[in-house]
């Protein structure tokens, strides 16, 4: 039978307006489904989404603070390598400065280049050895750069004549208990003083003469400064001391009276 608009057709009751479901219903503009509305949760289903957002917040909130907490440490990594290069280009400076300076010719065969270079730089440029070891300190006649009357103004120049050989009294003279500097320059064997490197190591560490134990501490020597440098410092100090020329210090009666004379 062909389906009219008066025909109906029962599905059994389930809306509240009628009851019923009809293909004339439908014709009728009226709801052909029903309505559905969310299932209330009971206690037990909301403590556990309870527990799930907290969950989900805490390992967001972890995960945020790891992230953070990493950041510096690349930071200072990043810094540390920076402050490495920077480090090193600055020694490769103080070498070839070293080299500029240096007020003699220097024996590099069979010696370490670099630290030849950077001993150069601590001996002339940062500790001042040549204004006790080296007498006079300044070229004569007019190169002493301090004001009359302790110089003559001058420009400054090393006196290569007796570099490093010593011969400045301090105190009293020699034979009543003063002091005169040492001649550091290599010996016949190429040893700076007649020290080896050890020996050489141990006078800046202790002032401690090993040549000379009787003695006591080294006077004058401020060995209690140059005893904070480090290995790599004093290895590169003697390696230029084993570089320079040697040299004859001057006699007794023409010592030097000063420092920096």
């Amino acid at each position: 039978m062909p389906l009219t608009k008066d025909c109906r057709f029962d599905i059994g009751q389930s809306t509240a307006a009628g009851g019923r479901f009809s293909l004339a219903g439908l014709w009728e503009g009226e709801a052909l489904l029903p309505q559905f509305h969310k299932p209330q949760l009971g206690k037990s289903e909301k403590t556990v989404k309870r527990i799930l957002m907290t969950a989900a917040a805490f390992v967001g909130l972890f995960s945020g603070v790891t992230l953070i907490s990493n950041l510096p440490v690349r930071a200072d990594s990043n810094d540390r390598d920076r402050s490495d290069r920077d480090r090193e280009d600055e020694e490769k400076l103080e070498i070839q400065q070293g080299f500029k300076i240096a007020p003699v010719p220097l024996n590099l065969k069979d010696k370490d280049v670099e630290l030849v270079g950077l001993g150069s730089y601590i001996v002339n440029a940062q500790s001042g050895c040549n204004d006790c070891h080296t007498c006079p300190s300044y070229k004569p006649p007019n190169h002493n750069p301090f004001p009359v009357p302790f110089g003559s103004s001058g420009d400054g120049q090393v006196n290569d004549v007796g570099y490093l050989a010593g011969g400045v009294d301090f105190g009293p003279p020699p034979a009543m208990g003063g002091v005169t500097s040492a001649n550091i320059t290599p010996d016949a064997t190429g040893k700076p003083g007649g020290l080896t490197l050890e020996q050489f190591q141990i006078a800046l560490r202790t002032g401690h003469d090993p040549l000379d134990p009787k003695n006591g501490l080294l006077a004058v020597m401020p060995w209690p400064a140059f005893r904070h440098l480090t290995g790599r410092d004093l290895d590169a100090i003697y390696a230029y001391l084993t570089a320079i020329p040697s040299a004859t210090p001057p006699p007794v009666g023409m010592h030097c009276k000063n420092p920096g004379q």
